[in-house]
């Protein structure tokens, strides 16, 4: 199945969303063709892996697929020997949503942090604060944390699985190096 734009914009996280934790599928949720990170592949397309039983099935594919790609993200930045530690803190509007929010920590397994402003132009007001001085002070001073979100212990492991299928079948597709899908098996043991 391949994923457009439109099909990813037509669904919102929701409760029921919540209730299907991991999916019976596996979205790779790229709204256009191309991809630039972590890999690079001009002709990647979005595809779904199985048929979804209904459309909240598809729905938390995909939103897993995001949280999924996320992960990947870090296993590849770690792969490099990029420091992947720290606070992880979410902005944008996706940070509003709670639940989503709830399943980017478990399936990443740490902690994340939700300020009370998620809002970009807080960055581009904290870069005209600083002028010449350290963006990360400025931001100690300007950003306030609204919550904490711990990933829950019985959740995390139930998304190695299909995190793996997912990053061997980019593999099997050729858009992933063999060492990154080794690199996140190790990871996620």
């Amino acid at each position: 199945m391949l994923i457009t734009s439109p099909q990813i914009v037509a669904f919102s996280p929701s409760t029921q969303a919540a209730e299907r934790e991991p999916a019976n599928v596996i979205a790779y949720p790229l709204a256009s063709r191309g991809e630039r990170f972590p890999f690079t592949a001009p002709d990647a397309q979005g595809f779904v892996l199985g048929e979804p039983s209904d459309e909240i099935d598809l729905c938390a594919a995909l939103l897993q697929g995001v949280a999924f790609i996320e992960r990947l993200c870090f296993d590849y930045l770690d792969l490099l020997g990029a420091p992947v530690s720290g606070d992880l803190r979410l902005t944008s509007g996706a940070a509003r949503n709670r639940y989503w929010c709830q399943l980017r920590a478990d399936i990443l397994g740490r902690p994340v942090y939700l300020p009370e402003n998620a809002e970009a132009a807080l960055g581009m007001a904290m870069l005209a604060a600083s002028m010449g001085g350290r963006v990360s002070d400025v931001a100690k001073q300007m950003v306030r944390i609204r919550e904490v979100i711990d990933p829950r212990p019985d959740r995390i492991a139930r998304f190695h699985e299909p995190y793996l299928r997912l990053v061997e079948e980019l593999a099997c597709r050729g858009w992933v190096l063999p060492a990154l899908v080794e690199h996140a098996r190790r990871r996620a043991a």
